[in-house]
This record gives C-alpha cells, structure tokens and sequence, in this order.
C-alpha cells in the first residue's frame, strides 16, 4: 500500500490485500481451528498408535459445555495475536526527499538521503546500498518491486532493477583463503545462527562482517560474499 502524507512523504507497508488476509484469513482460521479440534482429537483416539490419550481426551471434550464457547473464542484471539505480530515484523518504509524512515517490531530508524546510493530488490529483500555499497538495509519487503521502484523515485532516490555488485558474490566456505581469519571466524558464527534461524544473531554478525570491509547476502543458509567497493 502507498499513501501520500503531508510533506511530501510517501508510505510503503504491506499491500492493501495482504492485510486484509491476514486481519480476516488469521482470527477466522484460529476460529476454524478452535471448532474442529476436538474432532479431530475423537478421530486420533481411535487410533490405537496415538499416543498422549489424556491430553486428547481433554481436547476432545472441548465441544461440549462451555468449551463449545471457550474454544473457538480462544482461536480467534490466538488469530488476532498471530495477526498482530505480522504486521509487528512487516517492514513500513517512509520516504521524504530529506530521509528514509523504517518501521519493523516497533522500532524505528531513519537513514538520511545523503547516506543513500542505490536501492534495489534482491528476491523480496529491499536493499540501500551507501556510497562505499555498504548495505544501510537488507530486510524483506512484502510490496511489489514496481510500487517500492515508484515511490523511490518519486523522491529522487537511485533504484536499480538488480544489484549492481552481484558479480563480486563468492560462496563462502570455512577458512576461505580470501579472507581475514577473524572475518571467517565471524561467518562461521553466522553460518550456525543462520541454521538456528536465531534473527537477532545473523543481523548483528553481519553487521561485524561489514565492519571489517565485507558484505554479505544469504541464500537459504549458504553465504556469500564480497569486498566493499569504494567509489
């Protein structure tokens, strides 16, 4: 979705369709859930394999009483919570000619227009590059290339169609030769976070490996590299 606000500001945040998916598509479906549960709980207790028979004997129960009420009532606010968090962890893009504002798990950061380079798509991930193609942002962005293209340039930035630097790209393997221990060590660090799917880590040993004068961009759990280019 993108909105014009006072100042010129552009909004760019999760299309208008997926939003509405997600507000209607994730309480209804925890709605759904609630209801058919405890028949489904019935059916595994015919099984005799199944194990945990307790537990789906509570479960199963849950259609009667005030469980027929409570259940369903649950697994639309499980819906409404698991539709909070997806807009929490969707990246909202502001842009004014003067800076480049980002929202994502109620954090905010702002990145000047002097900072910024290049911006670009690379797979569903938004990337601003700095003059020294120092990566300010790499971060995944549900709209369109088309829409964030539009509102870039509405604001003069530099949109490119692909990475400009995606030759230099090297797969990283341990203790590669072409780079500092110390930076191999960092990435066989990242290489174990990435398989962990532990966020918090991957971000900030990326940033380490761009502060010795590398950038990094992933595949999955495979990584790659290349050197900072210097305009």
């Amino acid at each position: 979705m993108i909105s014009g606000l006072p100042q010129r500001a552009t909004v760019v945040g999760m299309p208008l369709a997926d939003r509405l998916a997600v507000v209607l598509g994730a309480p209804a479906l925890g709605v759904g859930l609630g209801l058919l549960l405890p028949r489904a709980a019935r059916w595994l207790l015919t099984l005799s394999w199944v194990p945990l028979g307790g537990p789906l004997k509570l479960v199963s129960l849950l259609d009667h009483g005030w469980g027929a009420v409570a259940a369903p009532v649950v697994g639309g606010l499980l819906g409404v919570a698991l539709a909070w968090v997806a807009f929490a962890e969707s990246l909202t893009v502001t842009l004014t000619d003067r800076e480049i504002r980002l929202v994502k798990d109620q954090k905010t950061r702002v990145i000047p227009s002097v900072q910024v380079h290049t911006v670009f798509l690379d797979g569903k991930q938004l990337v601003i590059l700095d003059p020294e193609s120092r990566q300010l942002l790499r971060d995944r962005h549900e709209a369109s290339g088309t829409r964030l293209a539009q509102a870039f340039h509405a604001h003069g930035y530099r949109w490119t169609d692909h990475d400009p630097y995606r030759d230099l790209f090297k797969r990283w393997v341990r203790d590669t030769p072409d780079l500092p221990p110390a930076v191999n060590a960092v990435l066989a660090a990242r290489e174990l976070a990435l398989t962990r799917n532990v966020a918090a880590d991957v971000r900030e040993l990326r940033d380490e490996v761009q502060k010795a004068g590398y950038v990094v961009r992933d595949e999955g759990t495979r990584q790659y590299w290349r050197p900072v280019v210097r305009s």
